[in-house]
């Protein structure tokens, strides 16, 4: 009877033992299924992914230059310097000491394929900064016994006060030498340090128009875009769409890569590139120093290096 009594104790004892690894798995189980649930509820799946996985844009943009460069006022002093510099090392030399030699000899070859022809003076077209560093813009102004005066234009790369490379640009004519940055005109505000939050402002824009890519039917779709920025519809509509026509669809694919600033006409110029996966693309935004806000997004370079007067 005692041997009994041991057997049905021993079977109890299991059987409660079995009892509560069952209700333990069962408990954990629910866990399981509750933290899982939360997992994948907290998951972050990008939305391109689930739209169409072959739309996932290729995150390119074109290096940037850096807009933090102190005060333009002084900026536009030292351009004039440099070249009232240059001025007067020509008239005691008369060496084009800021041009490479290879390049004098060049220029002094076209000015004096004819007599009578000499370089009279250096004018400043603009100053700025592109992925190459700080430039002034000058132009070689020849003359000779005619009333036309040919502008020989060169961007000059400088670092401080010393001239460090040079690069010709280009050649005009007129009655008149060209002078586009003035010494007796302020400055103002340059509008550098608002391009960066105005371009934010404006592909924004482009992105909530759902104007992207295919959808960018013509520079007209663009003009209340236009109005909003405060830009000139007439002279943007065209940029805005091209921007956007060969934009990806975060319209982050172009970069600032450099700004020019010219007194006549008052103006601070931005300039963008957008690169693609085959091509790339320039963009000019405007600011007026004079009103004190951007007037103008365009496709391609604006710049006083080609304007005549």
């Amino acid at each position: 009877m005692k041997k009994l009594n041991k057997k049905y104790i021993k079977w109890i004892i299991i059987f409660v033992l079995l009892i509560m690894i069952v209700t333990s798995y069962a408990l954990n189980l629910g866990k399981i299924k509750d933290r899982t649930i939360n997992g994948i509820a907290q998951m972050t799946i990008p939305f391109s992914l689930i739209v169409n996985p072959k739309n996932i844009d290729e995150d390119i943009a074109p290096k940037a230059i850096s807009l933090n460069n102190g005060d333009m006022t002084k900026a536009k002093q030292q351009a004039i310097n440099l070249v009232s510099t240059i001025n007067d090392d020509y008239d005691n030399t008369k060496e084009l000491s800021f041009l490479s030699n290879q390049q004098e000899k060049d220029l002094l070859k076209k000015v004096n394929k004819q007599s009578h022809r000499y370089i009279f003076k250096m004018t400043l077209l603009n100053f700025g900064k592109d992925l190459h560093g700080k430039y002034i813009t000058v132009s070689c102004n020849r003359y000779d016994d005619t009333k036309t005066i040919v502008s020989y234009r060169y961007r000059l790369y400088h670092k401080g006060d010393s001239i460090i490379s040079a690069k010709y640009l280009n050649s005009k004519s007129n009655k008149y030498p060209p002078q586009y940055v003035l010494d007796n005109i302020a400055l103002g505000k340059s509008g550098t340090d608002q391009a960066q939050a105005f371009l934010q402002r404006l592909k924004t824009a482009i992105i909530n128009s759902n104007l992207t890519a295919t959808n960018a039917n013509e520079p007209g779709n663009f003009n209340q875009i236009s109005i909003n920025l405060g830009l000139n519809p007439d002279k943007s509509n065209s940029g805005l769409f091209f921007l956007a026509r060969n934009s990806n669809s975060r319209v982050s694919n172009s970069s600032i890569v450099g700004y020019q600033i010219s007194d006549v006409p008052r103006y601070t110029r931005i300039y963008l590139k957008q690169l693609s996966k085959e091509d790339s693309f320039y963009y000019t935004l405007t600011f007026s120093r004079n009103s004190g806000r951007f007037i103008n997004f365009q496709k391609g370079i604006i710049s006083t290096d080609d304007q005549n007067k």
